[in-house]
This record gives C-alpha cells, structure tokens and sequence, in this order.
C-alpha cells in the first residue's frame, strides 16, 4: 500500500541534495505540491522541474523564516544538514554540530504557532542505540555531525512530547546512488569509485575484512513511503540487511570502473567498527523488494558516467 500523496502540500528541507532530490521528485510524481527552501538559484538535480516546484528563497537558520516556510504545508521532511566528511567533522566539531542544532532549533520555532503535523527527520545510523551525548562530547574525538543529529533527535522528541504531533526519526544505513557526491573524501561508494578512476591500483583502509552494509537510494524512497502509509513513528532504521565486506565492494567497483585493477589493503589505517545496527527495521518493511549491490553499483556508475542502462 503506498502513500496517498495527492494534492498534500510538503514541505522538504535540503531537497536539492542527494536523497532529497529524489524524494522530490517521487512526490511529484504521485501527485503532492512540494516546497523546496533554497539560498540561492542552484536548483542542480531537479533543474528540469524547478517549474513544478514551490522554492522559498531564506535561511534554515531564521526561526522567522522558518515559520513562513511551513505556512500552509501539510507535512514536514527536514534533510538538509551541514555535513561534509569525516574529516572535517571532527576538526570543526562544534561548528558543524550548532549548524544542524540551528536548523532543528529553528525549524521547531517555525512550526511552534501551527496545529500538529507529521514531520519526518532524517538522522544517521551512525548514532549507537545506547549514545551518552554527553560522554561522546568528552571524548579524544568527537564527530560533530553524529552528536549533533543525536541532539536534533532530542529536540525533535521533546517537541513532539509537548506539542502531539505524529515524528518519524529516520536511521538509514550506507544509502548510496547517483547524485552523490562523487570526491575522494565522499561517502565510501564514490570515493572508491574516483580513487579507482583516478590511480592504477585502489588502496583500501583496513584488512578488506570489515563488514558494512549499504542501502541503494531509491530503496530508501520507496521504504519511506511505506513507514509513512503505516503511520509508523519513533526511530526506524532502513537496511537491506545484506552485509558484505569492504573486499567484495572494493573489488565489485573495479570490475566496473577498471576491470582488471588490483586491490591493496592498508591495515595500518583503521576503519571504524561495523555500523550496521544491531536494532530490526519495522516490520512494514519486511517485504520491500531491495536492490542487490552489484545492480544499484551498476546505476551509480553509469548515471556518474551518463552512460544509459541496457534493460
């Protein structure tokens, strides 16, 4: 059973990334009236149907703004997020942790004046099930981006306690696809996808033998339709539950990208612990037909390369 989207007026933050370019696009498709905020006239993946979109021109920061923003909307998806790598993070912790709180914060105040209604807020896996957001801020290293989504979630629950409106917390896991950010210090699919490219033999961090798991993006759109036909709240993470380890990937992406390439590991550079959740994904979701991972790294590459798909 899907969603009834028609003629629903939804508002989606960060709608120009890369998941919510095409959770725009899926709604339009099945017949909502979508706004997009935007800072300035890049409305990059979904250019060709800027026409059909309702984009308000502000920052997420402004409470102000914010407030104008869901005028009139009939469900919130808040995406948009600062976030870079890793890398950065950590260096700039606490920058990028108050960016996304801003947002969360700002967004809340927005909504603070309208009668209830569902918002969807999209967080990380990376957060563990049992975090102490307290004790990860004393930490040696801190990532700042999965502190301050952990924080966001808080707000976000505090709110709905107080206000009664219908909050589904999203944890997906390893979502990858095209419209990604396609750079070396990107999300792991990309990343090997360039250093492939760009060098005669791809070095991996770790042994090879490091599990992860990872969710085609498409996948992620149509699973979210279904939690949000079953009316499903609280925190809910989407995997497919294949696991395969960073060898297969590795060697899966050279097969496409440089059939032939050799493939070293570099197990002085350690890769975080397996982040696949140890909690199940709603049973509403048992039944979704999942994209396998040679075929979802099939369309990512050839959508990077704009070479079409043979059906």
């Amino acid at each position: 059973m899907q969603h009834s989207w028609k003629d629903r007026h939804i508002l989606v933050t960060g709608g120009t990334g890369f998941i919510g370019s095409f959770l725009v696009e899926y709604l339009l498709d099945h017949g909502a009236k979508v706004r997009v905020p935007v800072r300035s006239e890049n409305y990059r993946a979904l250019s060709e149907r800027r026409s059909e979109i309702d984009w308000m021109e502000g920052d997420l920061r402004d409470p102000l703004y914010c407030a104008s923003l869901v005028s009139g909307v009939n469900e919130v998806f808040h995406m948009a997020s600062c976030r870079r790598n890793v890398t950065l993070h950590r260096t700039k912790c606490s920058d990028v942790l108050n960016e996304n709180v801003r947002m969360t914060l700002a967004l809340i105040e927005g909504l603070k004046e309208r009668d209830p209604i569902p918002v969807t807020f999209f967080s990380t896996a990376n957060i563990p099930p049992s975090m102490d957001p307290v004790a990860l801020s004393q930490s040696e290293s801190v990532d700042g981006y999965v502190l301050g989504k952990a924080l966001c979630e808080t707000l976000w629950f505090t709110a709905a306690k107080q206000r009664q409106f219908p909050l589904l917390i999203l944890r997906p896991v390893g979502v990858y696809g095209p419209r990604d950010t396609f750079a070396e210090d990107g999300n792991v699919i990309p990343a090997l996808m360039m250093k492939a490219r760009d060098h005669d033999v791809l070095e991996v961090w770790g042994t090879g033998d490091e599990e992860r798991s990872f969710l085609y993006v498409e996948d992620l759109i149509r699973a979210i339709d279904r939690l949000c036909s079953a009316g499903v709240t609280g925190i809910q993470y989407v995997t497919s539950n294949d696991v395969v380890t960073v060898r297969e990937l590795a060697e899966g992406i050279c097969a496409l990208v440089k059939p032939g390439m050799s493939v070293t590991f570099d197990p002085e550079k350690s890769l975080r612990p397996r982040t696949i959740p140890m909690l199940k994904p709603h049973p509403t979701l048992a039944s979704l037909e999942w994209t396998g991972l040679q075929e979802g790294l099939t369309q990512t590459f050839h959508a990077w390369n704009n070479v079409p798909v043979a059906v």
